[in-house]
């Protein structure tokens, strides 16, 4: 009876500390879903994700899609229903859900961005994180980094992505973490020229921090010349493989031993850090308002109607006074 303990606990503790999902390399094929904007697209990361995968684990396949469009928000994905459609295909293994950047709307003062309020980034969150637990893949939240000139803002994006992950349970890959430790760096520069998208470096951080998470494995070796399929413009893909990235050994080190300090220092918490509540105050003004009511799909579609039906009714109305 004492010995059958020992073969009972083990299994308890596996019961009441369920433990979160790594993607196997001894199974053929890993699918991946990235939802997001050009936060994701820029320079093909899903790519060179898949491509640093098949580098360093040669025997396995990665399949990727991408659903979004520039500058989308959560609440656009769900509501134009192609990200949701994909999850409930049920063939997924992981949906790597971005944000946009500044959490779904945008204040501009003094020639400034400012992140917002998360709460319509955790309304949709959990929308899609339900969607995806039940088709049986994982969530990942990708938390993304704060503008070029307002490092300060990185706090809310932390505490948005970190509190969000933690509470349904889901992976997180913390690359504003990594970014704000490498945005000093003179070497390199993580950002393109407008401040806010990703360089090339910044890309292959993004692509390197999904890696480290997803696999659960050091990224060191990885290298900064790799090849793969390129994102086209409207989403299309390369017909035939390209090169992705061509990036010197000496900086690529850097963010290598950056991402892998990151992820060790994550899993040393279970996966995250604590993080203070840290929520903006920003207000958006009138007129973002108005922009934001007009992005809504079911309010774009009443306009749409009501511009055709005008249209129809003058064309009824002129053709009468004609007779």
């Amino acid at each position: 009876m004492k010995k059958s303990w020992y073969l009972i606990i083990p299994v308890l503790i596996v019961l009441i500390f369920p433990q979160k999902h790594v993607a196997q390399t001894n199974e053929n094929t890993t699918k991946v879903l990235f939802i997001g904007n050009s936060y994701t697209y820029y320079h093909s990361m899903p790519k060179l994700f898949k491509a640093m995968v098949e580098h360093r684990f040669p025997a396995h396949q990665v399949e990727t899609k991408f659903v979004g469009h520039g500058g989308a928000t959560l609440k656009q994905q769900w509501e134009e229903g192609r990200a949701l459609h994909e999850i409930q295909s049920g063939e997924l293994d992981y949906v790597i859900i971005q944000e946009q950047s500044m959490l779904g709307e945008e204040i501009f003062e003094d020639g400034k961005s400012y992140v917002l309020s998360p709460d319509q980034f955790f309304e949709y969150a959990r929308k899609f994180v339900h969607q995806i637990q039940k088709s049986g893949a994982e969530a990942v939240f990708y938390m993304t980094w704060s503008r070029k000139d307002q490092p300060d803002q990185q706090k809310y994006l932390t505490y948005a992505y970190m509190s969000i992950a933690k509470e349904t349970g889901s992976l997180i890959a913390p690359v504003g973490l990594a970014w704000n430790s490498l945005r000093a760096i003179p070497q390199f520069d993580l950002y393109e020229m407008d401040g806010s998208h990703p360089s090339m470096y910044g890309s292959y951080t993004v692509a390197l921090m999904l890696f480290s998470v997803l696999f659960d494995t050091d990224p060191t070796g990885i290298p900064g010349r790799l090849e793969g399929y390129e994102i086209l413009r409207g989403g299309n893909i390369s017909e035939t493989k390209r090169l992705l990235c061509d990036l010197p050994i000496r900086n690529i080190e850097i963010i290598q031993d950056t991402a892998a300090e990151v992820w060790d220092r994550m899993k040393a918490n279970d996966g995250y850090v604590n993080v203070e509540k840290a929520v903006s105050d920003k207000k958006p003004s009138q007129l973002a308002k108005i922009f934001g009511y007009l992005s809504d799909v079911k309010v774009q579609f009443v306009l749409f109607a009501i511009i055709v039906g005008t249209g129809i009714l003058w064309k009824v109305f002129v053709f009468l006074l004609k007779k």
